[in-house]
């Protein structure tokens, strides 16, 4: 702690870099990780310090490490499994050498593959998880084989691993069907369940959920006419004033406003996804039943597209109170141990 000041580092990087940039300006590649910096950055100045603390997989090749006598709480922002796993095995060897507080551990992360994920949040009550499969070195026959043991029900979204917003190689009715894939040893695979969701009013909602600790905050509710919703699907809204207004009524009722049952579910998911930090996508139908979209780190809370957009203002306040206290509960746990 530096002039009574908490000091987080936030821990950034990717599979890609082979230097190690610890310049706090110069640039990092940061797809795969997180924006917790920038929310970090909402809080307000007197209480938290913070810092950047780049890390590649060749970090524990180099002469020149990193100074850490003044941090008090790492925050990992390295969210995707899928694209780097390497920087991941180095970042759980760095902080595994420390003894300081980490906010979504490397090796957390790294058990929250679509596939492991959907594993770990079925039979939930109240929650519709999708069956995902994750393809390697895929074909026809292993495709079939690995469907039939898992029970798996098509039609099934097929994308490649370490995409999102909404990138796709495409949805298909049956193995057989699948283009793209077969033969490709290179690039692994996820075979998701397609599941329609649309309301009695022929139309698509996604929610979006941040878990901060113990508080889980409604960030955004996207509504629709196709389902494949992503960002630009929030932007697509602007010429109706119905469903902004359900947009804007969703947010600021916030988790206090969700059915009772949808609230026990939520709670179940974060104990099972096991992370300090992070974001589920999912559509909520009128009984308060959750289709679960996906869950991970990976997601970003300040949208630039929305900056200045009232409708997800009142999420600001309850996300900027759950992350101060979530440091707050790290840093204890630390003073606890000395």
């Amino acid at each position: 702690m530096t002039d009574g000041k908490l000091r987080v580092g936030f821990i950034v990087g990717n599979d890609f870099d082979r230097t190690i940039q610890f310049d706090q300006e110069g640039v990092v590649y940061l797809e795969g990780n997180n924006d917790a910096g920038r929310v970090l950055a909402l809080l307000p100045a007197g209480e938290f310090n913070h810092a950047r603390i780049h890390i590649a997989p060749s970090y524990f090749r180099k002469a020149r490490r990193w100074n850490i006598a003044d941090i008090d709480i790492f925050w990992n922002m390295v969210s995707d499994a899928d694209m780097h796993p390497a920087t991941l095995a180095a970042i759980e060897k760095f902080t595994g050498e420390l003894d300081i507080p980490v906010i979504d551990p490397a090796r957390a992360i790294l058990q929250t593959r679509r596939h492991h994920i959907a594993s770990r949040l079925a039979a939930i009550d109240n929650v519709h998880m999708p069956k995902t499969l994750l393809l390697r070195n895929p074909t026809l026959e292993r495709v079939e084989r690995q469907v039939e043991e898992a029970g798996f029900q098509f039609p099934g979204i097929v994308r490649r691993t370490g995409t999102h917003n909404g990138e796709l190689v495409g949805v298909f009715q049956s193995p057989g069907e699948i283009t793209g894939v077969y033969g490709d040893r290179r690039q692994e695979y996820y075979l998701t369940e397609f599941v329609d969701v649309r309301h009695r009013d022929g139309l698509y909602r996604k929610s979006r959920f941040f878990f901060v600790g113990d508080d889980v905050v409604v960030r955004q509710h996207i509504v629709a006419d196709h389902w494949n919703i992503h960002g630009r699907s929030s932007r697509e809204m602007s010429n109706r004033a119905d469903w902004l207004e359900e947009s804007r009524a969703a947010i600021e009722a916030g988790y206090d406003g969700l059915p009772a049952v949808t609230k026990l579910a939520l709670n179940e998911i974060g104990a099972r996804v096991g992370l300090d930090y992070f974001g589920l996508d999912a559509s909520l139908d009128p009984n308060g039943r959750l289709t679960v979209f996906e869950a991970n780190a990976t997601m970003n809370f300040v949208a630039r597209s929305e900056r200045g957009n009232s409708r997800n203002a009142a999420a600001m306040a309850p996300m900027i109170a759950g992350v101060r206290r979530l440091l707050l509960c790290k840093a204890a746990q630390r003073a606890t141990k000395t």
